[in-house]
């Protein structure tokens, strides 16, 4: 019996033990939960669904380019991760003259907007406009493909770019300047001299792909008898077809005039070529 008495003195014991911890003076778990405010989670990696608003840009003033896209949660929430970027740039004549893995941090993230669009928070990728290659034709497109190990991948897409990729520069070459050429009459007199002194070009690359050329010299032999000198050109491409030929027509020159003619201009120029200019006399 007494050591049933021992037994139970000892569950009473316990019993008043356990009573104490549910005593008013600590809150229980439900107290606890009524009274905290419960924090919002900030968005994180694991939350991202939506890849969005992806453009190509040249910025002239830093003479470089941005790939701009955003990041969504499936709230339709922006926020900035950081996560790996492939990108590739494909002209229009089928060259890749870019291709790139980057990687894009908290800090490459910010708000832009367009005339387009509204303010939005962009991802702001720069490539230098070194690192792309130039090629034969200004636009071309961009393709991406943002992932980030296991835990981020979105399909590859693409935006285009317009008028905006690097050319090829054209090469004109003239041989033997100065050169001095005869203007004959229908008679087969020799009327007049001109002499051409230097040929200046420039290369319109992104919106028309043509050549303009100019021609300057000066007239060292004949009178002003006839309203306009004329001499002959043909241009040539490096396999030595002729893609362009005409006339020039120097008007009211007198001996020692000057002159500084631009009338030649080259139509569909064909980046990196190289053309040839030839001078002769007009044949009547």
């Amino acid at each position: 019996m007494k050591k049933y008495s021992a037994v139970f003195l000892i569950l009473v014991v316990l019993f008043q033990l356990c009573g104490c911890s549910s005593s008013s003076s600590l809150p229980s778990i439900e107290t606890i939960t009524d009274t905290e405010e419960s924090l919002p989670l900030e968005p994180t990696i694991a939350d991202i669904e939506t890849l969005k608003s992806w453009s190509f840009q040249y910025n002239e003033a830093t003479n470089d380019y941005s790939v701009f896209f955003a990041l969504l949660t499936d709230s339709e929430q922006y926020i900035s991760a950081d996560v790996n970027v492939d990108v590739r740039i494909v002209n229009d004549n089928d060259e890749e003259v870019y291709k790139e893995t980057h990687s894009v941090s908290d800090g490459d993230f910010g708000y832009y907007s367009s005339q387009i669009s509204e303010t939005q928070y962009l991802a702001n990728l720069r490539i230098p406009a070194a690192s792309i290659s130039s090629g034969t034709s200004a636009n071309g497109k961009v393709y991406i493909t943002v992932y980030k190990e296991y835990l981020l991948r979105f399909d590859e897409v693409y935006c285009e770019a317009f008028y905006c990729l690097p050319i090829k520069d054209v090469q004109l070459t003239v041989d033997s300047l100065p050169q001095e050429i005869n203007v004959t009459g229908y008679d087969g007199r020799v009327e007049s001299k001109i002499k051409i002194e230097e040929v200046q070009y420039t290369y319109d690359k992104f919106y028309t792909s043509q050549l303009e050329i100019t021609v300057l010299g000066i007239k060292t032999y004949g009178g002003t008898d006839s309203d306009y000198d004329i001499i002959s050109y043909k241009i040539y491409d490096s396999e030595g077809y002729v893609v362009d030929s005409g006339d020039l027509y120097l008007t009211d020159l007198s001996v020692n005039d000057k002159f500084k003619d631009d009338s030649i201009v080259v139509y569909d120029v064909v980046p990196g070529e190289n053309y040839k200019i030839v001078f002769s006399e007009c044949v009547w």
